[in-house]
């Protein structure tokens, strides 16, 4: 076959597809067929259901045409609704012409349904029909019709409802009023200020509903803007309380320093009720112009007013309400001065600090104090010099104040200087609030870092009592495959918990540093450690070798706080000190010290001190380091089996047995099961026992089965003798 013939027996193929095609698709019917099928079935017999579909359908295609077949069904309790949907949204005047039609013929509901849709559709032609039903027995045809009046909103509405305003009904009146604010709204915005300042005025003064009278006197004084100034004060001078609280609203939504003088001018002549409500609303306003007023109002008089006058100072958020701030902060009151302090604490600018900085030379001590503490929790660096020079002040309370003020703000550029005043503390107050400044200092200056991670405990679910999972084994390998940031989320660990939120929590070691972190669903948790900066542990071992023996006790505590191989091998040399106060801080701060760098030198202590409260608290420190050491398990518990043996006391060998539990070996089972028969460490061997069970039932199914035996038997927690006997019911038979 030659290839021309080729490719009109392929288009032969193409057009015969492409009619076989159009064969079983029919074409789109087009909106005026869809209304003719609507239409048919309101005509039919058809079910309710399929009647009110076929409203709803209208309200989206129907013209002219469906307007009677619609228009029938509004007497039709069942349909009415439905069919008035259909209507209003058809754009042709005679839906109108049905609707006013239907209001003659119609009773109860589907007349009141009829009035609402006439508002909806404005129609201006249906005023006079609907001014008749307002004399209406039924209230809800009455305060239907006032709100449609009200949405049509003509002069000739508006006149409609003003006429029956004066008789009409107390069931009624709400509706009526409502329909002449709507009026008003849309008389207004149409170019009827007259019109509308009619209908505000009267409603402001009429003795009915209050909410009828604050819109009044709202719509009358902002749609007179300025001039509307007048009648604002007039109601919060007067005795009815709901114009009073609505003139202070309405003053929310007026612009212009003129209003805010107003207010201010006013607040000292109001009563204390009153005077409340003006402040908060001069504060909202947030024009500096009213300073003076709350100033003077904060100043003196009832506190529930000071205290009001303060916060709307604070509002303002001027630099300017400083001195009112400054001068209240000595106050005999002392949620007064409280609110002071708060307030100025928040207050922006640099006129702030500097009015602060002021009072630092002042010869009261306490206005001094107040002075340091306000900016020291401002967090105003600028004062560091100052904060320095009042830690070495002649009143004990301005040092303390400065000394505090450092820790909150100081860091390493002040950190000489801070070891300066240690070691020249001038009582032991001073020399305790140094300590505590110079250890915030190093804490604050430490930064994350990275290094050997060793997981050793994470569970993930409804923590602290919820249903969880261990999740171990998990995140150790999130860790081995180089991951250090783990979200907790279901993706990773499952759903231990359904339907609670959940957390994360991971204990660790970055170079055998202990940390543990607790983060909830959703968040991450990153896997580093803190370490000071080389720099300022340097200073501190400088500063140790030169102080005398006060200071160098309270260096080595902040020593042990901060770790690390040089603070360590510091404190080592101070173990050996002649002076015995000395020696024992050293020694103290040894049994404490966070990292397993000290391992070595606590095992040594757990055996050969003598004295028995060091003894006591090395080996506490020696079996609280051994599960961090990155050493292989059979090592731990070796470890751990010296330290039990080493221990006098029950309190000891608890922690032994806690650290165990951690360890998920046979060699650590056995070594916990011989503690299951005594009475004073049976419940600490049970968890032990169990919690070492559970991580190795597949691979030590007979210990384990033995070891849940003689559990179930020793334990009186109910919860631990049932993950007991879980783990035997799993592992009796196995070998």
């Amino acid at each position: 076959m030659s290839r021309s013939k080729k490719v009109l027996v392929v288009l032969a193929v193409m057009l015969i597809i492409g009619a076989a095609a159009s064969v079983g698709q029919a074409a789109e019917p087009s909106a005026k067929e869809q209304e003719a099928k609507l239409i048919a079935v309101l005509k039919s017999d058809a079910p309710q259901k399929e009647k009110s579909d076929a409203c709803r359908e209208l309200a989206r295609v129907a013209t002219k045409d469906a307007v009677p077949v619609l228009a029938a069904l509004l007497a039709d309790e069942k349909l009415s609704h439905m069919a008035r949907y259909g209507l209003e949204t058809i754009p042709d005047p005679a839906v109108d012409e049905a609707l006013r039609d239907a209001l003659g013929k119609l009773k109860g509901r589907p007349l009141v349904g009829v009035i609402g849709s006439l508002g909806v559709r404005r129609d201006a032609k249906a005023i006079d029909a609907l001014a008749k039903l307002l004399q209406d027995s039924n209230p809800d045809v009455v305060q239907t019709t006032a709100r449609s009046l009200g949405r049509i909103g003509t002069s000739a509405a508006a006149k409609a409802l003003g006429d029956v305003l004066a008789n009409v009904s107390v069931p009624n009146q709400l509706a009526v009023c409502e329909g002449l604010l709507r009026c008003a709204e849309t008389l207004a915005a149409k170019g009827g200020k007259d019109e509308a300042l009619a209908i505000y005025d009267r409603l402001r003064g009429l003795q009915g509903p209050h909410q009828v009278r604050t819109g009044g006197l709202r719509g009358a004084v902002l749609l007179r803007e300025k001039d509307g100034l007048p009648i604002l004060m007039q109601a919060l001078r007067g005795d009815d309380f709901v114009l009073f609280e609505a003139a202070a609203r309405t003053s929310l939504e007026m612009p212009g320093a003129d209003v805010t003088q107003a207010l201010a001018a006013e607040l000292g002549k109001l009563p204390a009720g009153k005077q409340v409500l003006v402040i908060q609303t001069l504060g909202n306003r947030g024009d500096a112009g009213a300073l003076a007023a709350l100033s003077a109002a904060a100043k003196s008089g009832e506190k529930t007013i000071r205290v009001a006058a303060i916060h709307a100072v604070s509002q303002i958020a001027s630099a300017a309400a400083a001195p009112v701030f400054v001068d209240l902060l000595g106050d005999a009151d002392r949620e007064v001065a409280q609110a002071a302090k708060d307030g100025l604490a928040a207050l922006p600018g640099r006129e702030v600090d500097t009015a602060l900085a002021a009072m630092l030379s002042q010869p009261d001590a306490s206005v001094r104090i107040r002075a340091i503490e306000m900016l020291g929790q401002r967090r105003n660096t600028s004062a560091l010099p100052a904060f320095l020079k009042a830690a070495e002040d002649a009143e004990e309370g301005v040092r303390l104040a400065g000394i505090k003020a450092l820790s909150d703000v100081a860091g390493g550029d002040e950190m000489p200087a801070m070891l300066a005043l240690l070691m020249k503390a001038k009582s032991p107050q001073d020399l305790e609030a140094i300590e505590g400044a110079v250890a915030a200092i190093c804490i604050r200056l430490a930064r994350p870092a990275a290094g050997k991670v060793t997981i050793q405990k994470a569970i993930y679910g409804g923590l602290p009592d919820g249903p969880s999972a261990d999740v171990t084994q998990k995140v150790a390998e999130m860790v081995k495959a180089g991951t250090l940031s783990v979200e907790a989320s279901n993706g990773n660990f499952g759903d231990p918990a359904d339907g609670i939120p959940k957390k994360l929590r991971v204990e660790y070691t970055v170079d055998g540093t202990a940390q543990a972190r607790t983060v909830s669903e959703g968040e991450t948790v990153t896997l580093t450690a803190t370490v000071t900066p080389p720099a300022c542990v340097d200073a501190l071992c400088e500063a140790l070798a030169l102080a005398p023996t006060p200071p160098k006790i309270a260096l080595l505590r902040v020593l042990r706080s901060v770790g690390g191989s040089k603070a360590l091998n510091a404190v080592r040399a101070a173990a050996k000190d002649p002076s015995a106060e000395i020696k024992d801080t050293a020694l103290r701060a040894l049994c404490e010290w966070p990292t397993v760098e000290a391992l070595p030198d606590l095992a040594e202590l757990s055996r050969t001190s003598t004295d028995a409260k060091v003894k006591t608290l090395a080996l506490r420190g020696y079996i609280r380091l051994i599960p961090l050491q990155d050493a292989a398990a059979e090592k731990k518990v070796a470890a751990i089996k010296d330290a039990m043996a080493l221990a006098e006391r029950n309190d000891e060998k608890k922690l032994a047995l806690a650290a165990l539990g951690a360890i998920p070996t046979a060699d650590a089972l056995a070594l916990v099961v011989p503690h299951l028969a005594s009475p004073d460490l049976k419940e600490e061997a049970s968890m032990a026992a169990v919690a070492i069970a559970e991580k190795i039932a597949q691979s030590s199914p007979a210990q384990v089965a033995e070891a849940m035996q003689q559990v179930s038997k020793a334990t009186a927690n109910k919860r631990v003798a049932d993950r007991a006997k879980a783990l035997l019911k799993q592992t009796q038979g196995k070998k």
